[in-house]
């Protein structure tokens, strides 16, 4: 094993994520207000969404689904509404914050991992665009740049628990499955790298159940200890 992927929410940031959807909603909504119908914004952001949940169209990113759908019939107005969201996402989406916290745990394990020499990327579900995964990375005390790969609706062509997702991420990085160990807090979602013979390590601290989850995780528990596991592997340099 030489690479780690992370996912992010709930991982690398502890979150309340009630409480920060709540938050995100009612932020973007009010940065739409004044060009769209609420309740028109909200049916059509959900329809992108869900969309790209669904995804999984090589020729396709999940960019392009969400827009493709969102601007269906409106596609005059797209200039101006994408220079909406990108406002949004450089100012009102920082409002989310106040549902996250930062985990001291993951920032060491992170630190740990890099000055062993293991290869890391950001493996979150990629319903963002890149500037708000990096917001939250920073949100989580650490920087972009410590990783690899990160993951955003620009770049990903499916989402978890999708094992084509896993796939990409695994091709970008140009390593095989036996070298990489997926650490999330999501039963389902995280968990399903292991279709591909991933390992895994499930992060208890934030979290998410699932009743029809198919895979056991290699490893789990919180994430001080998780941070004894990094402190246990072999460096690589």
């Amino acid at each position: 094993m030489n690479t780690i992927l992370f996912d992010l929410d709930g991982t690398l940031l502890t979150m309340n994520t009630e409480q920060f959807m709540k938050l995100y909603m009612e932020s973007l909504i009010k940065a739409f207000t004044p060009h769209m119908d609420p309740d028109r914004f909200q049916a059509r952001l959900w329809e992108g969404t869900k969309l790209m949940l669904i995804n999984n169209d090589e020729r396709k990113s999940n960019e392009r689904v969400f827009y493709d759908s969102f601007f269906n019939g409106m596609e005059d107005r797209k200039e101006l509404l994408v220079h909406v969201f990108g406002d949004f996402y450089q100012t009102g989406f920082n409002l989310a914050k106040a549902a996250t916290e930062q985990n001291d745990h993951m920032v060491t394990s992170v630190k740990k991992l890099k000055d062993k020499g293991y290869r890391l990327a950001v493996a979150t579900n990629p319903l963002f665009p890149i500037q708000a995964v990096e917001q939250r990375i920073a949100w989580a005390g650490l920087n972009a740049s410590d990783f690899e790969l990160i993951t955003s609706f620009e770049t990903m062509h499916a989402c978890k628990p999708n094992p084509m997702f896993y796939q990409q991420v695994l091709d970008r990085l140009s390593v095989a499955p036996e070298e990489v160990l997926m650490v999330g807090n999501d039963a389902k979602e995280d968990l399903a790298a292991g279709h591909l013979g991933v390992a895994t390590y499930l992060v208890t601290d934030c979290l998410i159940k699932d009743d029809q989850q198919h895979f056991i995780p290699d490893h789990q528990g919180s994430s001080l200890d998780f941070l004894h596991y990094v402190e246990q592997l072999p460096s690589l340099l």
